[in-house]
């Protein structure tokens, strides 16, 4: 399941072997920028921010607002 934001975020959802329970990906223009994990709860979601990037030219600089649409829907999937 992938959900896509105008702002060039899109959040999957998947299970990941890592994790007890599904997690969600934030990817920003096709770059992994980040996970959420709800092994303790959906109440302590814990993200997981990656620093390394698939593409050497690729920088994580976008609107906070845009930073926290995403982050707020990736926490709705995780709760339902």
């Amino acid at each position: 399941m992938a959900i896509k934001l105008d702002s060039g975020f899109e959040i999957l959802r998947f299970s990941d072997l890592n994790y007890e329970e599904i997690t969600v990906e934030i990817q920003y223009k096709g770059e992994a920028i980040a996970q959420i994990n709800k092994d303790k709860g959906p109440e302590m979601l814990e993200i997981e921010i990656y620093t390394g990037y698939a593409q050497p030219d690729f920088v994580p600089k976008f609107g906070l607002s845009d930073l926290l649409e995403v982050l707020n829907e990736a926490k709705k999937l995780l709760q339902d």
